[in-house]
């Protein structure tokens, strides 16, 4: 199930819809009732191609797949607990939008799209923390004392981590964050041995 959960994600960016994975997926449906592993032996992935195609992939908020990349991220932590299925999550923006349109301090507006600039948070804290620098919007992500009572902070243990450590949150770090979720998911796949030696 992990292998075939992996090999969607990374079929998808190349082929995105519900139609183009019928090839791959029918050939490993036909292989397990024969019997044999699971393998996409046809369909792995070739790293510097893969790393070409994410890095020009748009991660828009309108394509699921987008979603999913950033709750798999989330999830990546061992600190990170089950969230409930009740809770509405939704995509936030650690450097947010409505920042860059106004002090235009990153080199490249497309980092604001980045999934380095991404992660999931819960709705309630989403609408209250959208459009503030990171200065603010750490006091939404780990919590706070209102005037009628506290608060609750996310439980995205990464927007937790975020907001007891750093100070801002800007064009380096939108980098850095990129480039690790990129090699955990390339080392993902290296893992599901769904990449070609």
């Amino acid at each position: 199930m992990e292998k075939t959960t992996a090999f969607i994600w990374a079929y998808a960016l190349f082929h995105p819809g519900v139609n183009a994975l019928r090839t791959p997926i029918f050939a490993e449906m036909v292989a397990m009732v024969e019997g044999k592993e699971v393998s996409f032996a046809d369909f792995l992935f070739e790293e510097p191609h893969l790393r070409s195609v994410i890095a020009n992939y748009s991660f828009s908020n309108n394509r699921p797949i987008t979603k999913s990349m950033i709750t798999w991220w989330a999830f990546q932590r061992e600190d990170q607990p089950l969230l409930s299925l009740e809770t509405t999550m939704e995509t936030e923006h650690i450097y947010a939008r409505n920042r860059y349109l106004h002090e235009h301090s990153l080199s490249d507006k497309n980092l604001v799209e980045s999934l380095g600039n991404k992660a999931i948070l819960e709705k309630h804290i989403n609408i209250r923390a959208s459009d503030y620098r990171f200065a603010d919007k750490k006091k939404y992500y780990a919590g706070y004392q209102a005037s009628k009572g506290p608060k609750a902070g996310t439980k995205v243990a990464e927007l937790l981590e975020m907001a007891r450590q750093r100070e801002d949150f800007a064009e380096q770090d939108i980098r850095q964050r990129y480039e690790a979720i990129v090699d955990a998911f390339i080392t993902y796949l290296a893992d599901n041995a769904l990449l070609m030696s």
